[in-house]
């Protein structure tokens, strides 16, 4: 299985991270897009930065390394953005960006920055016109689009876009929407769903749905994301959790616990995170991207040389 990382922070933090990625066996490095950090107004004092800039810099600073957007939401920018923002990013990089779109989840960024934010329905319908905009821009722009809520005219558009590799990506939790516009429009298929059953059954609906795109199901990346804490020893976990309390002035103690207790986060021996990656793997998973590890550099050394 490809390992990936997942980093948020100041940009010393980001690239530093992204060295310690490139120098080890993971093959990409995956920027979350939000404006706030944390679920809750506590979490808000987490400095948050704009990732698409971010992933601009790395394109520069990073030689080999896959770079992902792990996701976008719609609701921040046009579509006409995010796809003159891809083509600029991945001409920066040589071929190594991926944009990442999703529906958006989190209430509050929408609401504190005046950022508009309808309904789960509208925001997938949004989504899905958008990965179709995108989609053609990078394409076929020549076609042009016309869709509910966002168009553009046909023209030869310049520059070209990248057409080989992958360019696009979808994440998302949900059984049939997400999937099926990712066996549409998508490169990557990131699958935040960790039953194995589940997997199986959303890999089928991609599956289904590219091959009714005339599009090949196998050139599709399945990817998922694991929140870790890793350790062999209560010691180890809570020096981890300690170097992640500092970003926040958290109590590590509390913080380990609140890690313990919430439903995705793996925290556990080396051994223990090996048998879940196994698990995944097993059930198609190609590709997962570590987060939490990267809040503390030491920690994701350990992490990358026990783990991929």
């Amino acid at each position: 299985m490809d390992i990936g990382v997942q980093v948020v922070g100041d940009y010393d933090h980001v690239v530093n991270i992204a060295r310690i990625t490139e120098e080890s066996n993971a093959v990409a490095l995956a920027l979350a897009d939000h404006y706030l950090y944390g679920s809750k107004p506590e979490d808000y004092r987490n400095p948050a930065y704009d990732s698409l800039f971010q992933a601009a810099a790395l394109a520069r600073d990073t030689k080999d390394l896959e770079l992902v957007m792990l996701v976008s939401p719609i609701t921040f920018r046009h579509p006409a953005v995010y796809a003159k923002g891809a083509i600029t990013i991945d001409e920066i990089s040589g071929g190594r960006f991926t944009l990442g779109l999703g529906a958006g989840w989190h209430g509050d960024e929408h609401l504190y920055h005046g950022i508009g934010y309808p309904d789960r329905k509208v925001r997938f319908a949004q989504l899905a016109d958008a990965f179709a905009y995108v989609h053609k821009y990078l394409d076929n722009p020549q076609g042009g689009h016309e869709g509910e809520f966002y168009r553009f005219t046909g023209f030869d558009s310049h520059p070209k876009a990248r057409r080989e590799g992958r360019r696009l990506l979808i994440g998302g939790s949900g059984a049939s929407k997400t999937p099926t516009l990712a066996g549409m429009h998508a490169d990557e298929y990131n699958l935040y769903h960790h039953d194995p059953k589940g997997i199986t059954q959303r890999i089928e609906v991609m599956r289904r749905s590219a091959e009714e795109a005339g599009r090949d199901p196998d050139t599709i990346l399945i990817s998922t994301c694991m929140p870790m804490l890793g350790g062999d020893s209560d010691t180890e976990l809570l020096e981890a959790a300690a170097g992640l309390a500092r970003r926040t002035n958290a109590d590590p103690a509390e913080l380990l616990t609140r890690y313990r207790e919430a439903d995705g986060i793996q925290v556990g021996s080396w051994n223990q995170h090996r048998e879940w990656l196994e698990r995944m793997e097993n059930a198609g998973i190609e590709r997962t991207y570590f987060q939490l590890a990267a809040g503390v550099d030491w920690h994701l050394e350990r992490a990358l040389a026990e783990l991929s």
